[in-house]
């Protein structure tokens, strides 16, 4: 009776730890401090495509402030691993700080959304701007070498709209504010 029981809970143990193994996963600690547990299934274009609870998020790296893998094993850890000074995540990390630092005259977008409002902001839309159409980004960056990257230049390109457009849109909502003064 004593080695049946013996049985029963060495079964039991060996079933929990088992459990406990499938549920423990990988965790993503944000910059906010928010801790998240579940499966990376992609680093990739300065995103990490993390599930958990059934549901698949897509997180910028730069919102990321750990990554803590389950498996060191698979072949996302050893891709992650490989990410260094010359790969993508710090290219499009460049790219961003870049565009961000020395592209275009904010002011000056500031004034096109003023006088132009929603045309001036569909303009820059359709533009395609590169660390060469702005001579300041031209002279001023330390990354010359990856001016041509891919990866690079697409999240040079997303960060220049996106504060080129913030501007406009500051310029339209001034000139909003004016005539509902007047």
């Amino acid at each position: 009776m004593k080695t049946h029981k013996s049985k029963t809970i060495y079964l039991l143990l060996f079933a929990l730890m088992i459990s406990f193994s499938s549920i423990a996963g990988d965790i993503l600690t944000l910059n906010n401090s928010m801790v998240f547990e579940g499966k990376i299934s992609k680093i990739k274009d300065c995103m990490v495509i993390f599930k958990t609870d059934g549901k698949k998020h897509i997180i910028p790296t730069s919102e990321i402030f750990s990554l803590q893998f389950e498996d060191t094993s698979s072949k996302i850890y050893r891709n992650y691993n490989k990410i260094s000074e010359n790969t993508l995540e710090s290219k499009c990390l460049k790219g961003r700080l870049d565009a961000e630092n020395y592209h275009g005259k904010k002011g000056g977008h500031v004034a096109l959304g003023f006088l132009f409002g929603p045309f001036a902001m569909i303009g820059t839309a359709l533009a395609n701007p590169t660390p060469y159409k702005g001579s300041k980004t031209l002279m001023a960056s330390k990354n010359k070498e990856d001016f041509d990257d891919p990866e690079y230049l697409s999240c040079y390109k997303k960060k220049a709209k996106g504060q080129l457009l913030g501007m406009e849109g500051i310029g339209w909502g001034a000139w909003l504010l004016l005539v509902l003064l007047l």
